[in-house]
């Protein structure tokens, strides 16, 4: 079973190694990744969770998620690594988050993305995420965004 994936959980602020590997990870997946930007909001956001893919010890997905209110959790970034992807890891790593947002009280998850991660957007729906509304950023980036009931 060398080649079976395992999940992991980081709970608050990762320490360097874990920082590195997201860092890794982010900025292998997102184009436009801003590294400073995702470095400054893992510090700064409350009730933080990362979850982690590895495949023989080696990072090959993420999610990132935190307190958005008392009742709702933000999922905030995640990915998968190109050569891993369509293999139910994104999926697993959304149900291990959604599962961890319910156990600690949440009672909805809110999510936002962009018409060019079509993929995302289809995740998102068969999660059976709603849309609740769209808006245009400063950066003139077309958002959408999507909650579910937990």
């Amino acid at each position: 079973m060398k080649d079976q994936i395992q999940y992991f959980t980081i709970e608050g602020v990762p320490n360097k190694q874990q920082l590195e590997e997201l860092l890794y990870l982010y900025s292998s997946i997102f184009q436009d990744a801003k590294p400073g930007f995702f470095i400054e909001r893992i510090k700064s956001k409350e009730d933080l969770l990362s979850l982690v893919a590895y495949q023989n010890k080696v990072p090959i997905g993420f999610k990132i998620g935190y307190q958005y209110n008392e009742t709702t959790f933000y999922s905030w970034v995640g990915g998968v690594l190109e050569n891993y992807r369509k293999k139910g890891i994104a999926k697993t790593l959304a149900l291990l988050q959604e599962n961890w947002a319910k156990e600690k009280g949440y009672c909805k998850l809110r999510t936002k993305s962009m018409n060019q991660y079509k993929p995302m957007l289809i995740l998102n729906l068969k999660n059976n995420f709603d849309i609740v509304s769209v808006y245009t950023n400063k950066s003139q980036q077309t958002k959408i965004i999507f909650e579910k009931n937990i």
